[in-house]
């Protein structure tokens, strides 16, 4: 795929990641991009990029979304779903608001999204959607999240089957990323080893997409990781006892 002349949207734009990728779009020649974010104020200021205020937790936003690009776009040619957050915590108690705000935001949005774009329209979309390396090696103080990310990864290897003719997705795997992501999920929370800047997640997310990737996975380190785990079995967790530990002085 060639981003020339594309039509984009972009979930979580603001800031990171989503921030970063319209960056790196911007690159590539008269592409329009619909970025969206809780705060419109922090998108980049460019003439090919129009600024959107969207809450993609309530599938009234995503629907007046998908619409306005329409109009606004004449049509969507790749929907990146960024969006998403994360709580850093020993879980205490069992707090359904809680469980439910994160999952409607990292779970139901990308599924409705998809489903959406799939089912109600007739013109070829690729599908984008950040699912994090933690789906594939849940952390300590991220229990929650890491759900979350591995709903989304086991989603899309079953429906992709489901896809009609033309429509692709394309599935991310960052790692830590160098973003205002974990001073969203609380305070000074320790940043995972190994990590990466946005900057270098959002080329990989560009590349990707040029040359049909159905996975990317910005970290090499982590794939290294992955492969030498199938053998071994004890890396990954070495690895989260680690990150255990890290949770249990944070948190004391």
């Amino acid at each position: 795929m060639e981003l020339k002349n594309k039509r984009i949207v972009v979930t979580g734009a603001g800031s990171g990641i989503g921030k970063e990728t319209v960056l790196q779009m911007l690159k590539h020649e008269n592409v329009k991009i619909l970025a969206c974010d809780l705060n419109e104020k922090n998108i980049v200021s460019h003439p090919n990029v129009i600024p959107y205020k969207c809450d993609v937790s309530k599938p009234e936003s995503l629907d007046k979304l998908i619409k306005d690009a329409d109009k606004k776009l004449g049509g969507i040619d790749i929907f990146f779903a960024n969006a998403g957050f994360a709580y850093y915590e020993i879980i205490q108690d069992a707090d359904w608001d809680q469980i439910d705000r994160i999952f409607r935001t990292n779970v139901y949005s990308p599924f409705y999204t998809l489903v959406t774009l799939n089912r109600k329209r007739t013109s070829p979309c690729l599908f984008v959607v950040t699912a994090s390396a933690m789906s594939h090696l849940p952390l300590p103080g991220y229990a929650m999240y890491s759900a979350t990310k591995a709903a989304v990864r086991s989603f899309l290897d079953a429906y992709q089957c489901e896809l009609r003719p033309g429509n692709r997705t394309m599935i991310v795997y960052p790692i830590a990323t160098r973003t205002k992501f974990f001073d969203s999920a609380g305070k000074k929370v320790p940043v995972p080893f190994p990590s990466q800047t946005a900057e270098t997640v959002a080329k990989k997310i560009v590349s990707g997409i040029l040359r049909d990737k159905t996975e990317v996975f910005p970290s090499f380190l982590f794939r290294f990781i992955q492969f030498l785990d199938r053998f071994l079995f004890f890396p990954l967790k070495i690895y989260q006892k680690i990150e255990a530990a890290k949770l249990k002085s944070h948190k004391s």
